[in-house]
């Protein structure tokens, strides 16, 4: 700014950038591929949260902001939340209330956070996972801690515990007969 102007001047642009892990991409395919449903849950803007859909390549089939969803009553959003791929601009306990509707709806629903604003979420889900690196209230609020820095494990986990799942189911057959 020089002395003799009244206003501001333009210094520069910063820019902040988060890019997806690697591999990302793949997990979303391979979790698909064993049926699982993605979604997005964040406190960042809607243009931010399509472009980070559309890189990792999870096809976005609505998208719900915080202020629609606190215009809405509970039953909407149980409707609405089956229907939607990116919830943005959301609160903690907007998060939390996502996590509830789709539980409503019959689904079993993981929930996967690192921050402050994730422990409601992370408790309301029927499993909440965090990471090693996450703040200490997640971690807390977690039923699970991935110690690998790698998606990969989700998929892993989803294919670990169905196989887990099959074996309690013949057990109990063979229990019970």
């Amino acid at each position: 700014r020089r002395d003799d102007e009244a206003g501001m001047s333009l210094a520069g642009f910063l820019l902040f950038f988060d890019p997806p892990k690697p591999g990302v991409q793949q997990t979303v395919a391979d979790l698909a591929d064993l049926g699982v449903k993605l979604k997005i849950i964040t406190g960042d803007n809607h243009l931010v949260a399509v472009h980070t859909a559309g890189t990792i390549g999870l096809p976005v089939t609505g998208v719900l902001t915080g202020a629609q969803i606190n215009a809405m009553r509970d039953e909407a959003l149980w409707q609405a939340a089956e229907q939607t791929t990116l919830f943005c601009e959301v609160d903690p306990n907007e998060k939390e209330r996502i996590i509830l509707a789709l539980k409503k709806m019959r689904h079993v629903v993981g929930y996967m956070g690192d921050g402050i604003n994730d422990a409601p979420a992370l408790r309301a889900a029927d499993v909440g996972i965090s990471v090693d690196s996450a703040v200490d209230i997640s971690k807390e609020a977690a039923d699970i801690i991935l110690l690998e820095k790698s998606l990969m494990v989700l998929e892993e986990g989803v294919i670990e515990g169905r196989k887990t799942f099959c074996n309690m189911l013949k057990y109990l057959k063979m229990t019970a007969s």
